[in-house]
């Protein structure tokens, strides 16, 4: 199979003349209010747990749960229905958690994507023996939980420690994109991202290089992706093959440079608009393919790192942000000696917490990895 790679400095220098200004001259909404006038979004945290460095939320339909993950603490959260945070320490730094059509968690890690089974014996085993552990202590988990780990499906730069997984999903085909980057440095150059695409069984192939930060990855039509590299204050348009996947030609993009902050994660509601969270801006901002400000959220907190529609309803967008300068560490083993901290409290410390609110369009349920290809 012929793979075509995209070197992403060779398309920003060649010009792209259909980008679209989402920056000055767009139609700015004021914040938290609807470009339609729709009234103020009230945005409250969603879970008392705090993270280093919040990303990937994933709304999970059938357990009716919300999945996200803490990069450098190698933490795996999970919001139930019941209003219950359940954190599970990984052991392997995950950037992305994914959805399989088994039930089963496919995470994009240091090792590549690796399937998780909370199912499996000896991780129920294990969640036993925390629960235990927290009744025993009064509801506090003074212990340092039980690590777990997943099967490596597909290794992805396994032998370069000084780089991750950053953000991937699921296309409407049950492809997985996944993106790379340095520990740390990140975005400096030379940019030496890359993003792969999976899919199985045979392995990983590169699609795209010379990517600064890989974020947010949404189909708005099966022949159109949207995709963020951060350090190009954009979201790229691509065309894409729909039957296999292959990026053909970036058809235009938004230029978001004239904003606070950088783009980072990003979702797609039902009507097909966009939603970017803006890390260093505090914001999410929704937006039109064409490059039209819709609305604005404001945050308490400036690094805002990745939004996801949730909920029975969909209705629900969930925000998950990130503390000031997150360490960034190399072995999720240096992470596993304590157990993930509740913040205090949501006023006193707003960073890194997950948020919530209902700002009015409906989200899509995110597409599943087909565990049996």
């Amino acid at each position: 199979m012929e793979v075509r790679r995209v070197v992403v400095d060779e398309v920003a220098s060649a010009g792209v003349p259909e980008t679209v200004s989402g920056g000055e001259g767009a139609v700015e909404a004021a914040p938290g209010i609807s470009v339609d006038g729709a009234p103020d979004v009230s945005v409250e945290p969603a879970s008392a747990v705090a993270s280093q460095l919040g990303e990937s939320p994933r709304w999970d339909a059938e357990r009716r749960s919300l999945w996200w993950v803490d990069i450098t603490g190698s933490v795996l959260h999970e919001l139930r229905t019941d209003g219950e945070t359940v954190s599970r320490l990984l052991a392997r730094h995950a950037g992305t958690v994914m959805l399989a059509d088994d039930g089963r968690l496919l995470l994009a890690t240091t090792a590549g994507l690796e399937v998780l089974d909370l199912a499996a014996p000896e991780i129920a085993a294990a969640a036993d023996a925390d629960a235990a552990a927290v009744a025993a202590d009064g509801g506090a988990h003074s212990s340092a939980p039980q690590v777990i780990g997943g099967v490596v499906v597909c290794p992805i730069e396994a032998d370069e420690p000084g780089r991750r997984m950053n953000d991937a999903s699921v296309d409407p085909s049950g492809r997985v994109f996944a993106g790379t980057m340095r520990w740390h440095d990140a975005g400096a150059q030379p940019h030496d991202g890359v993003l792969y695409r999976f899919d199985g069984p045979v392995p990983a192939v590169p699609v795209m290089t010379g990517i600064g930060c890989p974020n947010g990855l949404v189909w708005p039509r099966p022949d159109l992706l949207a995709y963020i590299d951060s350090m190009t204050r954009s979201i790229a348009l691509w065309s894409v093959d729909p039957e296999t996947g292959e990026l053909l030609e970036r058809t235009g993009g938004i230029d978001v440079s004239a904003f606070e902050g950088v783009p980072d994660g990003m979702t797609l509601d039902a009507d097909g608009a966009l939603w970017v969270a803006f890390w260093g801006g505090g914001v999410v901002r929704r937006f039109a393919l064409d490059g039209t400000v819709l609305a604005t959220i404001e945050l308490p907190t400036p690094l805002v790192t990745s939004v996801a529609f949730g909920g029975p309803d969909l209705a629900t967008l969930y925000i998950t942000t990130a503390r000031p300068d997150p360490e960034p560490v190399t072995s999720a083993s240096s992470s596993a000696s304590s157990a993930p901290v509740p913040a205090s409290s949501a006023s006193s410390d707003p960073a890194g917490l997950l948020y919530r609110c209902v700002p009015g369009p409906r989200g899509l349920l995110p597409d599943r990895w087909p565990a049996s290809r």
